[in-house]
């Protein structure tokens, strides 16, 4: 009898054993694959990141042939004690808050009017999404031809109906606003795409329901469509808001971060001092600086939306007679 039972248990510790090497072996032949993909990892996004944050808290200079010291917090306070950094942000906030929001609204009339088409669609919306496929070097440069005040073939269209054009680029007063429409005429497809994808992902159904409900179509577009939208809108806007903080090859081709300092972004700040005063300490305290700012900003919009998905469900029933009264007028 205990021979018998033995056996049993023995097969099952046989087994277990088994199971083990086996698993064992699956997992190094796991990390076997995996490795060139994590040194890879590791050489090209890891490391830079932690380099970047050693030399923020050091004196590195590439120019000067000096020995580095520890700093501290020394290049973060010198940054946010220098006029230069404000108005650099200053700029980027207004680059932002002016071009992002621009562009969801083109891009939802945008989306609105291909999804009103049935045939035709898809080529529509490739040749919308011309611009976003182009590299930013090859906008800047195309801009930059077609902005010319002297041979810019926009510039001979206004003066030939008796206009006198501005500098663009090269005005202080125009150059932000040259830039704000460069980067929404590049960008504002990718939010159009988006929007486009979330107004076909609305069931036919919804529609339906609320034309027999007597709704008409701004009704239905303001009470239905448009807040079904919104996670894609702040999806959208997420993307673009830190996408403009990064907004460098137009700035450069185009303006140079002038005339003056009129268009200088952090971007661009923390090129000059890092490329151009070869300050790579500071620069790298700038970048700091920068991920810290551009993360609070998301978590704050994130925010901002949670608190609007979680608004009281009692206000949804309040808007039912107030649509019915409407459609009923």
């Amino acid at each position: 009898m205990s021979t018998s039972a033995a056996t049993p248990n023995a097969v099952r510790s046989s087994r277990s054993a088994s199971q083990k090497r086996q698993q064992a072996q699956e997992k190094r032949a796991t990390l076997i694959l995996l490795a060139p993909a994590l040194l890879f990892l590791f050489l090209l996004s890891i490391w830079p990141v932690a380099y970047l944050l050693y030399a923020s808290f050091t004196s590195y200079q590439l120019a000067i042939p000096i020995p580095t010291e520890w700093v501290g917090l020394g290049n973060f306070e010198s940054i946010v004690t220098n006029p230069r950094f404000w108005s650099s942000l200053s700029i980027t906030l207004v680059f932002a808050l002016i071009a992002v929001p621009l562009q969801i609204l083109v891009g939802l009339g945008l989306a609105l009017l291909l999804n009103g088409y049935s045939r035709g669609r898809e080529i529509y919306t490739s040749l919308f999404l011309i611009p976003m496929m182009l590299a930013p070097i090859v906008v800047g440069f195309s801009w930059n031809l077609f902005l010319n005040p002297i041979y810019g073939p926009l510039n001979s269209v206004l003066r030939g109906v008796g206009i006198s054009p501005p500098a663009w680029a090269s005005s202080p007063e125009w150059a932000l606003p040259t830039l704000v429409l460069v980067d929404i005429w590049q960008w504002t497809p990718f939010v159009m795409i988006v929007l486009l994808a979330g107004l076909r992902s609305i069931p036919p159904r919804v529609f339906e329901a609320a034309k027999v409900d007597g709704s008409n179509r701004m009704q239905t577009f303001i009470h239905i469509v448009l807040p079904m939208l919104v996670p894609y809108m702040t999806v959208a806007f997420v993307l673009r808001f830190i996408d403009s903080f990064k907004v460098f090859d137009i700035i450069y081709i185009l303006t140079r971060g002038g005339p003056g300092t009129s268009t200088q972004n952090l971007a661009y700040y923390t090129y000059d001092l890092g490329f151009g005063r070869f300050e790579f300490g500071a620069a790298g305290a700038l970048s700091i600086i920068q991920l810290i700012l551009l993360t609070f900003g998301t978590m704050a919009i994130l925010a901002l939306v949670k608190r609007r998905d979680k608004a009281p469900a009692s206000a949804a029933p309040a808007a039912t007679p107030r649509l019915a009264e409407g459609s009923a007028a």
